[in-house]
């Protein structure tokens, strides 16, 4: 069964394999990166005393850089989105590939039939390990993608408070 699996990933779930490595070593590690700098630019600005936040928005210190939050929210949402993608694609490769090598056994016949049937099912196997794999994976950075969008949100609302009272000149 072993050398059926390794044999397999020489074809058709060579593909499944690469998205893997592809998910896992690049996409995955950008998610992560746009995230935590996404958190870095919010934190600041979330929790400090709106006189302090009056006084940065007025440029009078190190101002908060509302096009770079903007900016980072952007890429994380981005790569929180390739990576759902590629978490949801994985069964569906798995299927795909089994469906092909099912097809490829129209014209065998008895024993033949059961050795690729097994072959055949490689690919769901693959599809359903790497997708039940980063799920766990998405689901620490989908959190951390929440609390991202809420801080961002609270933000907005800050500004659209301060703006709404006319507070941008005076402290409060």
């Amino acid at each position: 069964m072993f050398s059926i699996i390794v044999k397999n990933l020489l074809g058709y779930d060579l593909i499944i394999l690469l998205l893997a490595l592809f998910n896992g070593f690049v996409i995955y590690p950008r998610a992560a990166k746009a995230c935590e700098d996404l958190k870095n630019h919010l934190q600041p600005t979330i929790y400090i005393p709106i006189s302090v936040f009056l006084r940065d928005m007025k440029g009078n210190h190190k101002a908060i850089n509302l096009h770079e939050i903007k900016k980072l929210r952007d890429q994380e949402v981005l790569y929180m989105n390739i990576l759902s993608t590629i978490h949801s694609v994985f069964p569906l490769l798995g299927i795909l590939g089994t469906i092909i090598a099912l097809l490829g056994m129209v014209d065998l016949e008895g024993g033949g039939v059961i050795l690729n049937f097994t072959t055949a099912l490689t690919s769901t196997f693959w599809g359903l390990v790497f997708a039940i794999g980063f799920k766990g994976i998405n689901t620490t950075l989908l959190s951390k993608s929440e609390l991202n969008s809420e801080d961002f949100e609270l933000l907005i609302k800050r500004i659209d408070s301060i703006n709404e009272r006319g507070d941008f000149n005076e402290e409060a």
